[in-house]
C-alpha cells in the first residue's frame, strides 16, 4: 500500500508567524508529501497594484511550497500587475480557469502540476480561481483575463489527466458551495479549499472536501492510502498551527 500527504494552508492575508513558517519547512520534508496553499496568501487586496511588495509569496517560497491556487488577493485583471503581484513566488500559481484574451499569461500561472512522489504515486492537482471577471461580463471588455466556471473547467481537464494520474486533487479558492458542486464530478478524488474561511472536513456526497480556515489558525493534513494505483482511504485532521490573536 502507498501512502501520500498533503498538507494545506490558504486565507492567510499576509499572516504567518516566524514559529509556524519553521514548523512547515520541518513538516515538508516529510517523504511524499505535497505542501499546497488553497489562495488569499498575501495581504493586498485583488485590484491593488502591490506599490508595497508583499513579502508571504516569497516566505512561502523559502518554505518550499509546491504550489498555490490563485486567490482572488493575488488575481489582476491586467498583465503587468498581476506579473508584479506574483513575481516573488518560486512555485506555480494555478488558476486552470483563467483564460488569456489580451495579453498572454505570466509564465508561473499554471493550470495545475503533474508530481511523480517518490513512492512512484502520480499527483494531478488542478488550481481553481474564483470568477472574479466572468465572460459573459461588461468588464470582460477591457481586462486581460477572464475566469471561466470551475465546474465547466474541472468537467474536460480532469478526466484528461486521469490518464496519466493516480490522484486528482482539485486546489480550489472558489468557496464551500462550489467545492461542494465540484466534489459531485466523478474524476474528483479529493479538493482542498479556501475563499469561505471554514474548518472542516467532508466526506458525505463525492470527493471528500478540506477547507483549514484563515490567518494559518489551523493546518490540514490530508492521508491517502493507495493500492495498485487506486484510493483506498483518505483522512484529515486539521492541527493548530498559529494561535489567535488575543486583540
Amino acid at each position: 500500500m502507498d501512502k501520500c500527504i498533503f498538507l494545506l494552508t490558504g486565507d492567510l492575508h499576509g499572516r504567518l508567524s516566524q514559529a509556524s513558517e519553521e514548523r512547515l519547512t520541518a513538516l515538508r520534508q516529510e517523504e511524499n508529501t505535497l505542501l499546497l496553499d488553497a489562495g488569499d496568501a498575501v495581504a493586498a487586496g485583488n485590484l491593488e497594484g502591490g506599490k508595497k511588495r508583499d513579502t508571504m509569496l516569497a516566505r512561502m517560497s523559502r518554505i518550499g511550497y509546491d504550489a498555490m491556487a490563485m486567490g482572488n488577493r493575488e488575481s489582476h485583471p491586467f498583465r503587468k500587475l498581476l506579473e508584479g503581484k506574483t513575481a516573488p513566488a518560486r512555485f506555480p500559481i494555478l488558476a486552470a480557469n483563467i483564460m488569456a484574451k489580451r495579453q498572454p499569461l505570466p509564465a508561473k500561472v499554471k493550470s495545475h502540476i503533474l508530481r511523480r512522489l517518490p513512492n512512484g504515486v502520480r499527483v494531478a492537482v488542478i488550481g481553481l480561481a474564483p470568477q472574479v471577471t466572468a465572460p459573459e461580463s461588461w468588464w470582460s471588455r477591457v481586462t486581460d483575463y477572464v475566469f471561466d466556471a470551475p465546474e465547466k473547467t474541472v468537467e474536460g481537464l480532469a478526466n484528461k489527466l486521469r490518464k496519466e494520474s493516480d490522484l486528482i486533487v482539485l486546489l480550489s479558492h472558489c468557496g464551500i458551495a462550489i467545492d461542494r458542486r465540484l466534489a459531485k464530478i466523478e474524476a474528483v478524488d479529493l479538493i482542498l479549499g479556501g475563499h469561505s474561511h471554514l474548518e472542516l472536513f467532508e466526506q458525505n456526497n463525492g470527493a471528500p472536501i478540506l477547507h483549514s480556515g484563515h490567518f494559518g489558525y489551523k493546518l490540514g493534513r490530508v492521508e491517502v492510502d493507495l493500492e495498485c494505483g487506486k484510493v483506498i482511504k483518505i483522512g484529515a485532521d486539521l492541527i493548530p498551527l498559529n494561535e489567535p490573536s488575543k486583540r
